[in-house]
């Protein structure tokens, strides 16, 4: 503090006062529809994002959907890109709740008014209306390549979509606790974290195989086997030199170790390798991924209510201890060979395997429920509507909207809420009034995880077991047997 002390330099002549810069400047967007009917007010860098994806009838139709949906978005780039590699941590109700206030927030800052695929800011030009010859009433789904090639890049930058706090807590510490965290340093919560792992050699344990599962910002994943038991199992090698918030790995580690379901790909051990390395041990199935069946095969009426049953007793697992996954998808619903179901990808277990063919959707937001973008009612519902997504794709074989560039994509979920489904009048009346109550647009409306697994709908599931001859065709399909 002694620099607030010093003595000022004596100046050598008068000279005029200085008016300085305005402080607390406050940027907050305000769209609105003009007298001709053009939508007006948006940051021109936002502009430039639309291109060609939302038509003009649609800005003018629906401009505050349009603001919202170019807000969350931009906030969610920004928001990665100020991150950098991370891993995905478990979310409460405080943690959406404190996200959402950073959203609000950040539509009046400066960074709202600029874009990550732009170094131009509107600075020069706050409000820019849209009756411009690049914005057509024609179909967005023409969009020229150019366009379309960007907005993927820009999607690889969302992570998910799942929108990390600046600090997450899973309880409220003590003010005398707070000043011991901000005390600790790297060290100090590496040594916190061997405590709490395994102190043994992890290669006295598991024997590596030669198949690698894959890599991603966190670190690599390869598959190993228990040499006791000679049980599969996934070890995701992180590289804690590269990590920040170790704080937070420190408070998951004794999180995870304690969330045991047979519905979830479970949390087996964590040692600490070479002093910075952390692995992390979980199940592994062999069958893969849902999407593999899903996008290959046709699944009868009671595989998918046995698929549905399994994942919300996994879902009901999490809300009732305070935990929302926020990405329920066939991806992240990994199955054995025997037809067994297990949700996987929440904390810091995600991605312990990957779809290849589908890394390049990763921060796509096609099984978004519509409040995630609006934040009205934000809460654990998401999953319910998520699961009716998961469900269009084991009837459609993919999601509502997929080839559809995100942003589009966004907006047509936001706007349009509950998707078209194609095969609609060839579901049962049971799986009809299932549907409808995981894809209800108003929250209050929207069934719970307990109320589903009651749901007649689930009374009539197949054996898990029948799954298998599905499995096996899709892996001889992709050539992964």
């Amino acid at each position: 503090m002694n620099f607030l002390f010093k003595r000022k330099k004596a100046r050598d002549e008068p000279t005029a006062a200085v008016i300085g810069n305005p402080t607390n400047v406050n940027h907050d967007i305000h769209v609105i529809v003009d007298s001709d009917g053009l939508l007006k007010g948006l940051p021109s860098s936002w502009v430039r994002q639309i291109g060609t994806q939302i038509t003009k009838a649609e800005q003018n139709e629906n401009p505050e959907v349009v603001k919202k949906v170019l807000q969350y978005y931009n906030y969610s780039v920004k928001k990665q890109g100020a991150q950098g590699p991370d891993i995905k941590h478990i979310y409460t109700q405080k943690d959406i709740d404190e996200e959402s206030k950073e959203i609000d927030m950040y539509l009046k800052s400066k960074d709202a008014h600029k874009s990550k695929d732009s170094n131009l800011s509107d600075d020069s030009d706050k409000s820019l209306n849209f009756n411009r010859a690049s914005l057509s009433d024609g179909d967005p789904s023409e969009t020229n390549s150019n366009n379309l090639l960007q907005s993927r890049d820009l999607a690889q930058s969302l992570d998910n979509l799942t929108l990390e706090a600046d600090e997450i807590e899973y309880r409220r510490p003590s003010v005398k606790e707070e000043d011991r965290r901000s005390r600790m340093t790297d060290a100090d919560y590496m040594a916190e974290i061997r405590k709490i792992c395994n102190p043994g050699n992890p290669l006295d344990y598991y024997e590596k195989t030669l198949k690698d599962l894959g890599s991603g910002a966190s670190g690599m994943v390869f598959a190993a086997t228990n040499r006791r038991t000679g049980e599969l199992v996934a070890i995701k090698d992180i590289d804690m030199s590269k990590q920040g918030k170790k704080d937070l790995l420190l408070s998951e580690i004794k999180i995870m170790k304690n969330f045991q379901h047979g519905n979830l790909v479970n949390f087996l051990d964590a040692f600490v390798v070479d002093y910075d390395h952390l692995w992390v041990v979980m199940e592994l199935l062999d069958g893969g991924p849902l999407t593999d069946v899903v996008t290959e095969t046709i699944m009868k009426e009671g595989q998918i209510a046995a698929v549905c049953h399994e994942v919300l007793q996994a879902i009901s697992y999490l809300h009732n201890r305070g935990t929302i996954h926020r990405d329920i998808k066939s991806d992240n619903v990994l199955l054995g060979m025997d037809g067994i179901v297990k949700v996987t990808d929440f904390g810091f277990c995600a991605n312990v395997t990957g779809n290849e063919q589908r890394e390049t959707m990763v921060g796509t937001p096609y099984w978004m429920a519509p409040e995630v973008v609006t934040r009205q009612k934000y809460g654990k519902k998401v999953d319910i509507w998520s699961l009716g997504i998961m469900i269009v794709e084991m009837l459609e074989g993919e999601p509502p909207y997929l080839k559809e560039p995100p942003l589009r994509a966004l907006y047509l979920i936001t706007a349009n809420g509950r998707p078209n489904i194609p095969r609609w009048n060839q579901c049962s009346e049971k799986l009809q009034s299932f549907i409808d109550a995981c894809l209800q647009v108003d929250v209050d409306k929207r069934s719970t995880a307990d109320e589903l697994l009651l749901h007649e709908f689930l009374r009539e599931r197949a054996e898990l077991r029948t799954l298998t001859p599905l499995i096996r065709a899709a892996k001889k399909i992709l050539h992964k047997t």
